[in-house]
């Protein structure tokens, strides 16, 4: 399914989108679009499914509404105990799934979400599953304890999907922000604080920033194109008034990084913040003999 049908002759056909809910693919003109077209690969797979077979990891995050933060996997995915096959648009995991972690989303069988996030943490890297994780938690859809749980019971990738799930937090306010969390883990950048308020010495409001140094006047921004385009004052005040506070807080004695989605795929703009972190830190003096 690409887009409903107003034809009436094709109504006995409309069936299939009855169950609710019905989410069709979009066209963003970016990399999202990728994910978009997994979800008619995923309906079209629908009547594959055998006895207990669900859909897993990123299809049954799709069905479930998280959205990856860029393109993860090419392949429907499901669980099928007893079985695991790899096809070029459908995986097939051998896993055991409890009855409790099981669950429906219209027509679908699925994993149910503590589950989906589990699995991805677990197989995927920390690129894909921090973000979507912290947009569960952010959404209050599941809670860190449901997904420690699901760990504990599993070995292969535990470490992987512990990290994921210290990294994760609700104050991320977009899957950007998450990303950076994980850059940060990946150059061992240590003491960033997420939306931190910021004000001056004598109290006046200076801004709210995406991240912040714990000890250092050290500020990462994240500039999408959301922080433009979706000001309903319009693209040119939206940089004005990131440009004036950006001025309130050089002026105040804070060093900013300003980050646009480029850089979370490269490594100068954290190598920066990592050196400028170094380089401002007090050298300890050699004690003289």
């Amino acid at each position: 399914m690409t887009r409903p049908c107003t034809t009436a002759e094709h109504a006995v056909l409309h069936s299939a989108t009855s169950s609710d809910p019905v989410s069709y693919p979009q066209t963003f003109g970016d990399i999202r679009d990728q994910s978009e077209r997994l979800k008619p690969l995923i309906r079209s797979r629908l009547h594959e499914l055998r006895g207990d077979d669900l859909y897993s990891h990123i299809s049954a995050a799709l069905i479930h509404g998280i959205h990856p933060p860029f393109p993860a996997t090419e392949q429907a995915e499901i669980i099928r105990t007893g079985y695991h096959q790899n096809f070029p648009t459908l995986r097939i995991y051998d896993r055991t799934v409890t009855r409790e972690h099981r669950a429906e989303v219209g027509d679908f069988a699925v994993t149910d979400l503590p589950r989906t996030l589990s699995d991805i943490a677990h197989d995927y890297p920390l690129e894909i599953s921090v973000p979507m994780i912290s947009t569960g938690l952010r959404a209050g859809k599941v809670a860190k304890s449901e997904l420690l749980e699901q760990i504990c019971a599993r070995r292969r990738g535990r470490r992987n999907a512990e990290q994921a799930i210290r990294l994760s937090d609700t104050r991320h306010e977009s899957q950007a922000e998450s990303l950076c969390a994980v850059k940060f883990h990946r150059f061992s950048i240590n003491g960033m604080i997420p939306q931190v308020t910021i004000c001056s010495r004598s109290g006046n409001f200076l801004g709210r920033c995406d991240f912040k140094h714990e000890e250092l006047p050290l500020i990462v921004e994240f500039h999408g194109l959301g922080k433009y385009y979706l000001s309903e004052n319009g693209p040119d005040r939206a940089s004005k008034d990131n440009h004036t506070r950006h001025m309130r807080l050089t002026n105040a004695g804070y060093t900013v990084f300003n980050l646009v989605w480029a850089d979370l795929f490269r490594n100068e703009m954290f190598l920066a913040i990592k050196s400028h972190i170094a380089e401002s830190r007090p050298h300890r003096r050699e004690r003289t003999p």
